[in-house]
C-alpha cells in the first residue's frame, strides 16, 4: 500500500500563493499574467486519484501526491513546494521573478518560507543580482 507525505481528500482547501516581483521595465505591462505582488487563492481539491489531485481553478490543475520513501521531481507540482521562475528574456510576458506554493497550511505561515526559498534561489543561481534593495522588495511583499 502507498503512503503519502500527506493526508488530503476530495473538498479540502487548498491556497495557491503566488509572490510576484515583476521588474521595472515590466511593471507597466497590460498583461495580466503574473501580476505583481502577493496573490492568494482559496482552492478545493475536486478529486484525486492515487498519484494525483485535481484543484478547482479554472486550469483544473493536477498536483503530483508526495509518497514517503520516493523522490520528488522537479518537474512535477506537489503540495507545499514553492516553485521560483526567474525570468530575464521575455518580450510579452513580464520578466521577474516569480514564486507558487499550493499549500493546505495558512497562508501567513507559508509566505515567510516562499520569502526565505527565493531569497536562497536568487543568492545560488544569480548572486550577482542580490542586493539589499532585491532583498527589500521580495520581503515587501
Amino acid at each position: 500500500m502507498r503512503e503519502f507525505k500527506l493526508k488530503t481528500e476530495a473538498g479540502q482547501k487548498v491556497y495557491e500563493i503566488q509572490l510576484n516581483l515583476r521588474s521595472d521595465e515590466s511593471k507597466n505591462l497590460s498583461t495580466t499574467y503574473h501580476k505583481e505582488g502577493t496573490i492568494i487563492e482559496e482552492l478545493k481539491i475536486v478529486y484525486q486519484t492515487d498519484s494525483k489531485i485535481a484543484l478547482s481553478d479554472e486550469y483544473i490543475t493536477l498536483l503530483y501526491r508526495a509518497e514517503k520513501g520516493k523522490k520528488e521531481e522537479d518537474y512535477n507540482l506537489y503540495l507545499e513546494k514553492t516553485y521560483i521562475r526567474i525570468l530575464t528574456k521575455e518580450t510579452y510576458f513580464p520578466n521577474g521573478i516569480f514564486a507558487k506554493c499550493y499549500s493546505t497550511k495558512n497562508p501567513k505561515v507559508i509566505i515567510p518560507k516562499m520569502k526565505k526559498v527565493m531569497l536562497e534561489k536568487i543568492d545560488k543561481e544569480y548572486g550577482f543580482l542580490m542586493s539589499n534593495d532585491i532583498k527589500n522588495k521580495i520581503e515587501s511583499l
